[in-house]
């Protein structure tokens, strides 16, 4: 979920904590800073260990770009804000306290795939396909960590918490499997012009979510083709099949056969 609130004055530094050290190292390009006040009874350096386990697998399959500097606070969200700090930073917020790992790695998750996508204030009617992509984020980041954590966490008594990811991301799916005889295309059919209208019901976002999830984790590099969705301005009244077209025009050609499978996904 993305926003554009007026909000005056630059975020003074000392209000935000780089904790380079307190976690598992990234490359200098993935730079997460937090809010030093807010999180409950988790510390910052666990928090910030979970923030880098949440972003590392998205960041990574999308190639590894250079990114601003991302900072997050604890409330007021979970939202990342079109309005940038004064140094051009970009502000993320959450909505969750203390140490519900599981609870913020989904919300993390799901705001770092809207940096990656090139989150815009261009008006656009399929914007519902951002969303479910981010919501396809939230569930992929949930199993990689999961993974990763059964034998890598980033602290050595943190390894029995990756079932508790893992069951987190298995209730999501479950959430968004269609039941059986149900067919995808014809159930989008049905939802489009609802998601159209207003592209943030998690019941329904969370469905396509599930369906694109298998492509995502097939090919992670479809999180390249997803840096380009925003690329280009839409025409008024953009039909999906075209939004779907310049989104793979405006891809890298290596790419663009991840979009032709989003298509085929989709019914085109």
């Amino acid at each position: 979920m993305t926003t554009s609130p007026v909000r005056s004055g630059a975020c003074a530094m000392v209000f935000w904590m780089l904790l380079g050290g307190a976690s598992p190292a990234l490359a200098v390009d993935l730079r997460i800073e937090l809010a030093q006040e807010g999180w409950g009874d988790a510390t910052q350096a666990d928090v910030h260990a979970v923030l880098v386990s949440a972003a590392e697998p998205l960041w990574k399959a999308a190639g590894s770009p250079s990114l601003p500097r991302i900072r997050v606070e604890p409330t007021g969200g979970p939202i990342v804000l079109h309005r940038r700090a004064a140094d051009g930073s970009i502000r993320v917020r959450l909505a969750v306290q203390g140490r519900r790992w599981a609870q913020m790695s989904y919300q993390f998750g799901h705001e770092m795939a809207h940096i990656l996508c090139g989150f815009d204030e261009d008006p656009d009617s399929h914007h519902w396909l951002e969303e479910a992509a981010c919501e396809a984020a939230s569930i992929f980041t949930l199993r990689k960590m999961a993974k990763n954590w059964k034998d890598h966490p980033p602290y050595p008594n943190w390894s029995p918490y990756a079932a508790h990811l893992q069951q987190y991301a298995d209730d999501l799916i479950h959430k968004g499997t269609l039941e059986k005889g149900t067919n995808f295309k014809e159930w989008l059919l049905e939802h489009q012009d609802q998601l159209q209208k207003n592209p943030h019901p998690r019941d329904l976002l969370r469905v396509v979510a599930v369906q694109w999830l298998t492509l995502l984790e097939n090919d992670p590099r479809g999180w390249r083709a997803l840096r380009f969705l925003n690329h280009g301005v839409p025409e008024p009244d953009e039909k999906l099949s075209n939004a779907l077209q310049r989104w793979q025009q405006n891809c890298a050609k290596a790419d663009r056969i991840q979009v032709s499978r989003v298509r085929s996904l989709l019914g085109f």
